[in-house]
């Protein structure tokens, strides 16, 4: 297992069985599990006025040299999902849809991390269970990576900085940690891990997270100068 910030991922292409598709646009993480549940492909000059996405069920293995994702499915089956338009907010019915069409783990069933697997690479499921759960049995919970970077983040007792980034594992794709640049410029802008089980609540309209925490607390522990660090010390 290897971690990752997933701003690593924008340089980073999907490569299916029979050819490359196009470059990772974005991430959509459920903020309840905190966990990678889709990446979105930029497909534009393919498939244009749609949106494609790839639930980690479908990914092979991260090929780090060549900055791609390996998928275990072809450009036609892609080609031949459900249609979501570009511009339309994703549903749950469009999530039954896709997880439906390509036999992924239904994360919403049962209560392990990917439904009734506990991995995302455990892609074809008992869809007996599955299809017995209408859509409107479990919370709707996906944020966009880059809408979410910039998000403030505080502590009981005032503003810690805000988040950078989001650290998450190439197994499970489930985030580890906040990246959070610091704005004490006598501290050289330090980044703060911050782990999800930390979070208090979040506003996602307004951009602002709260964690369970006081800053001398968030201070006191480990600070990075640079996200070089930060994987550094994970590795």
């Amino acid at each position: 297992m290897q971690y990752y910030f997933t701003t690593d991922f924008n340089t980073y292409h999907i490569e299916a069985s029979d050819g490359t598709m196009g470059k990772i646009q974005d991430l959509y993480f459920d903020d309840k599990k905190w966990v990678v549940r889709y990446a979105v492909l930029d497909a534009r000059k393919w498939l244009p006025s749609r949106r494609i996405l790839l639930s980690p069920a479908a990914f092979r293995a991260v090929d780090n040299e060549n900055e791609r994702v390996d998928v275990h499915h072809d450009k036609e089956t892609v080609r031949d999902s459900p249609s979501i338009p570009a511009d339309a907010t994703l549903s749950k019915e469009m999530e039954m849809a896709l997880t439906g069409y390509y036999g992924w783990s239904r994360y919403w069933l049962g209560g392990m991390l990917w439904g009734i697997e506990d991995t995302p690479l455990a892609h074809f499921e008992d869809r007996t269970a599955s299809e017995a759960q209408s859509p409107n049995e479990w919370e709707h919970n996906l944020r966009s990576v880059q809408e979410a970077a910039g998000y403030r983040v505080h502590a009981n007792d005032g503003k810690v900085g805000e988040l950078a980034d989001l650290i998450i594992d190439d197994a499970y794709w489930k985030i580890h940690y906040l990246a959070v640049k610091s704005e004490d410029i006598t501290e050289d802008n330090p980044f703060y891990l911050i782990k999800p089980d930390d979070i208090q609540s979040a506003d996602w309209i307004e951009g602002d997270i709260y964690i369970d925490m006081d800053l001398d607390v968030v201070k006191s522990q480990a600070s990075y100068g640079s996200k070089e660090a930060i994987m550094r010390e994970l590795s």
